[in-house]
């Protein structure tokens, strides 16, 4: 298993796949997100899948996502495959919210090239013998799996995803993880323009695209994905001469995780072991893909120049009882040589080469999902790959995940500024910050990559200074807020002074010209009362040098409301406490102390009559 360099890496195991938040309340199941209409040639989203997909973003609260795609001819295997990611995916969230041991150390199995036959993975078998897609009666019997079968018909049509993401850490970020399930590309139902924009959509949308091909890389399955690359290559030219800002690294290697899957595949000696498998994947990928072997090498080097990774796995025919149409899906039946490659290729897929989800080298968000996804399909919906659309569309992404940074940078900043003055900051202390703040977003935005001309890159800085600008008006009303309220923290303390206060003068008239307690009970409010306004006295006066008295009179103003306020609060407490519950509780502590009372008093009693006799003596 060979290919590029890995830029970063993915941890895993109970600490880095968080519980998905909320995931009860998520619809499992696959969903229709593109429809290949092929009687009019047009590509359609189905926005109410998409709904679905956004919703259960959002409620597993990842910011960022990543997305591994299966695709190639129907009837490969291609949603077998995929229902066997989603056993791995739940079996290590399950694992990561119990008490089971880290999911990336692997239990000891027998090497390959022995007498011992490889046992089935804990994963495969937790959730039930029986995959879920095998089964045409899936939903009935409650099944959740990408729906599957044996024999000629084939079951995908379009592009499906899975509803449910699932978290894993990806480069120290909490990231969503879904699942994509294309139809059978170069099949014998569509056109080769037709099965370049289901692979055009699918590189463009993916992390890591697996490309399922059988028994072995041949040259009309790598030149299928030259067809793409080169009308992308193309238009990527056209999009960048005028384009500045960014890294060219980015835009000459747009996409990013490639893998060959090949399936049935021979050539495995059965004393061989894993290794030895492996360095053979490695030479036929090279026989295939790699430039200096390739005879007609034009369309090696476009395939290596425009992904960031290239890697290919060779797996074993899984069994004959597989193939056949009235297969139940019991993993009993798969051939155990196929479950060793399943197995060790299950997790490459999750932990080699699985990144979040990038467009030019910007992060694509949870949030942006669904607009680029739009975007992507609207440039291909003639069910073609043009240059014109497909440079439309790399623009429309490139702007709408710039403004998308450059906003939630200055968001990032702003309440950060903010927490560090929490009562306020001064008019023209907050405009300046705003202005520096712009400066800091402008530069960061010059260094985004943004495919189009300078009048592209103008009008998108225009439409985020005007999002700045409302930005800022929002963040202005409320540091003016902040500022009125500068005094409100003191409510309680201030409300507390008034009422020792009111009650100090009641016991002027009352009681102190008669009563030695009352009198140093009036000394003691007399202290704390003075105390606390001695504190206020000191912020206000704080306040007057910082702001100003016309500021400082209306933070007092607010402070006399939250008074106000406070004590309408307390008054209600008081009238909704239950004093028949207080008499009870004050009546039953008046009899034990009585209680103890008496039994000290006895016991007193007892023990001067012991003295008493003893003296007598």
């Amino acid at each position: 298993s060979t290919g590029k360099s890995q830029k970063g890496s993915i941890s895993c195991g109970p600490e880095a796949l968080p519980s998905n938040s909320g995931a009860m309340a998520m619809e499992r199941k696959a969903l229709q997100l593109v429809t290949l209409n092929m009687k009019e040639k047009k590509v359609e989203v189905n926005e109410e899948s998409l709904a679905v997909v956004e919703k259960n973003l959002k409620i597993v609260g990842a910011k960022k996502i990543a997305i591994v795609s299966v695709m190639g001819a129907f009837r490969g295997g291609k949603s077998f495959v995929l229902d066997l990611f989603l056993r791995k995916l739940r079996a290590e969230r399950k694992a990561s919210s119990g008490a089971e041991a880290d999911t990336c150390v692997r239990p000891v199995v027998p090497e390959r090239g022995g007498n011992d036959q490889f046992p089935l993975p804990a994963w495969l078998t937790e959730a039930g013998k029986t995959i879920e897609g095998a089964s045409d009666k899936a939903d009935e019997e409650g099944l959740e799996g990408f729906r599957f079968k044996g024999g000629m018909d084939h079951c995908t049509e379009g592009i499906w995803v899975w509803s449910e993401p699932f978290l894993r850490k990806i480069g120290g970020e909490t990231v969503a993880v879904l699942l994509m399930d294309t139809q059978g590309a170069w099949d014998g139902n569509m056109t080769k323009e037709q099965s370049a924009t289901i692979f055009g959509l699918t590189a463009l949308i993916s992390s890591k695209q697996i490309y399922n091909v059988s028994q072995q890389i041949q040259e009309d399955k790598v030149e299928n994905l030259a067809y793409f690359m080169r009308f992308a290559q193309a238009a990527l030219r056209q999009s960048t001469k005028a384009t500045k800002g960014g890294s060219q690294e980015n835009i000459d290697t747009p996409f990013q995780s490639l893998d060959f899957l090949v399936r049935d595949w021979t050539n495995f000696e059965d004393d061989w072991t894993m290794q030895q498998c492996k360095e053979q994947m490695g030479q036929h990928m090279d026989k295939h893909l790699n430039p200096a072997r390739v005879v007609e090498n034009s369309t090696a080097e476009a395939l290596q120049s425009m992904f960031d990774r290239i890697n290919c796995f060779c797996m074993p025919h899984p069994g004959l009882k597989i193939t056949k149409a009235a297969w139940g899906g019991n993993v009993d039946d798969i051939d155990p040589d196929f479950v060793r490659f399943l197995d060790e290729y299950v997790h490459e897929v999750f932990t080699v080469g699985l990144k979040v989800k990038t467009i030019l080298g910007t992060d694509m968000s949870a949030t942006t999902f669904p607009l680029i996804f739009r975007t992507f399909v609207k440039a291909f919906q003639d069910a073609a790959p043009v240059a014109m659309s497909f440079n439309q569309a790399m623009t429309k992404a490139t702007v709408l995940l710039a403004k998308e940074q450059a906003l939630e940078s200055y968001n990032k900043k702003m309440d950060e500024s903010t927490l560090m003055n929490p009562r306020g900051m001064q008019e023209e202390a907050f405009k300046k910050l705003h202005r520096t703040l712009s400066d800091t977003v402008e530069e960061e935005y010059k260094n985004v990559t943004i495919l189009g001309s300078d009048e592209t890159r103008d009008d998108a800085w225009k439409s985020i200074q005007e999002n700045l600008d409302s930005l800022y008006k929002r963040y202005f009303e409320e540091n003016s807020h902040r500022l009125e309220k500068a005094l409100v923290a003191f409510g309680n303390v201030a409300l507390v002074a008034l009422i020792l206060f009111v009650l100090d003068r009641i016991s002027d008239w009352t009681c102190d010209w008669w009563s030695q307690t009352c009198q140093d009970l009036s000394r003691v409010m007399f202290a704390t009362y003075m105390a606390l306004i001695a504190y206020i006295g000191f912020h206000m006066y704080k306040l007057v040098n910082e702001r100003g008295r016309l500021a400082t009179a209306s933070a007092a103003a607010e402070l006399w409301k939250e008074m106000m306020r406070l004590s309408s609060v307390y008054l209600e407490l008081i009238q909704r406490a239950k004093w028949a519950d207080a008499k009870v509780f004050a009546g039953k502590a008046i009899a034990q102390i009585s209680a103890l009372a008496s039994g000290a008093t006895a016991a007193g009693a007892g023990k001067a009559g012991k003295a008493e006799t003893k003296k007598d003596k």
